[in-house]
């Protein structure tokens, strides 16, 4: 499962944000919102602490994407985790697009991003290969600690490229959206301190 491994590989990295926690249903779910309002495993896909992660279906979801999951703070959805498919092709065509479609809309949506990596078309013709070798690659991020933004503004965005071995030895590539309420990063911190 994508979001096991994406969730071991970042869970030592912990984000500062500080604006609102409504996102007025990005990408088919809204931050703020009860996990109740979407389908989703019974049992949680991890657990730390009151932070429970669950795989969803949203009402809407968006075609870019094949799997959705959330974080959960006392049944509130506190981030947002959406992948596309994986894609098996050397070049990573179909995460490229995705990368792009998203990049465009995030950028009409909140601005100039605070980090924006085009080298990644610079792997080449291996991008499987580059990022299996990186680990992954945080490649677009939006942090709205001291911005002011508005209401429906979550507290960040994040989109990287992660690289995963099919159960045939097959390598693919795909593409994560994260978005992040403003409270993440502290009901992360704390769920961390409280399990040691």
């Amino acid at each position: 499962m994508k979001y096991v491994r994406m969730v071991l590989f970042f869970a030592g990295l912990f984000f500062s944000a500080a604006a609102s926690a409504s996102a007025a249903g990005a990408f088919g779910v809204e931050l703020g919102a009860d996990i109740g309002r979407y389908t989703h495993s019974p049992e949680p896909v991890s657990e730390r602490q009151e932070l429970r992660m669950y795989e969803i279906t949203p009402p809407s979801p968006d075609a870019r994407f094949d799997t959705y999951a959330v974080d959960t703070f006392r049944g509130t959805v506190i981030r947002i985790m959406a992948s596309s498919p994986d894609d098996v092709t050397p070049e990573g065509v179909s995460t490229l697009e995705v990368l792009h479609s998203l990049k465009d809309e995030l950028i009409a949506r909140y601005g100039t991003p605070s980090l924006c990596l085009e080298e990644v078309e610079d792997a080449g013709n291996e991008l499987r290969g580059y990022l299996a070798d990186e680990g992954g690659l945080e490649v677009l991020e939006w942090n709205f600690s001291a911005s002011g933004k508005g209401a429906d503004t979550p507290g960040a965005v994040y989109v990287f490229l992660a690289g995963s071995e099919k159960e045939n030895g097959e390598q693919a590539s795909y593409c994560t959206l994260y978005m992040e309420s403003a409270d993440y990063p502290a009901i992360s911190d704390q769920a961390e301190r409280d399990k040691q």
